[in-house]
């Protein structure tokens, strides 16, 4: 059973002039239009999965320097040292990367049903 996204699933609709991104057009007299509104929760999603992202590339860049390193090391103490730290990366790369995909699929979904909302206007 496929579900329809709503407006609910990040938190609701926000008012204008509360912390929101009006999104709309301006007419010849240069008011603006009543537009679309990006609700908060929707940017601070977004944001979100920006800085998990961040973090995942940031986790890579520390696995692949943490194996080279370990491909050249002589001594076994410190080699030892750099597998304990590569199963912490690795670790960490694996619970990141799910909580990211569940972001990125609720994300979708908001920008989804605010870009049907801003379609309808």
């Amino acid at each position: 059973m496929s579900t329809q996204p709503t407006r609910g699933s990040l938190g609701g609709a926000s008012r204008p002039g509360h912390d929101s991104l009006t999104v709309g057009s301006s007419n010849d007299m240069g008011d603006a239009t009543a537009g679309a509104i990006v609700a908060p929760e929707l940017l601070r999603s977004l944001a979100e999965v920006k800085g998990q992202a961040q973090f995942l590339l940031y986790l890579a860049d520390q696995i692949e320097e943490s194996l080279t390193q370990l491909t050249s090391e002589a001594d076994p103490s410190h080699g030892a040292f750099l597998c304990k730290i590569l199963g912490m990366y690795s670790s960490q790369l694996e619970s990141k990367h799910q909580g990211l995909g569940d972001k990125i699929a609720e994300t979708c979904q908001e920008v989804y049903v605010t870009v049907r909302e801003y379609d309808a206007v």
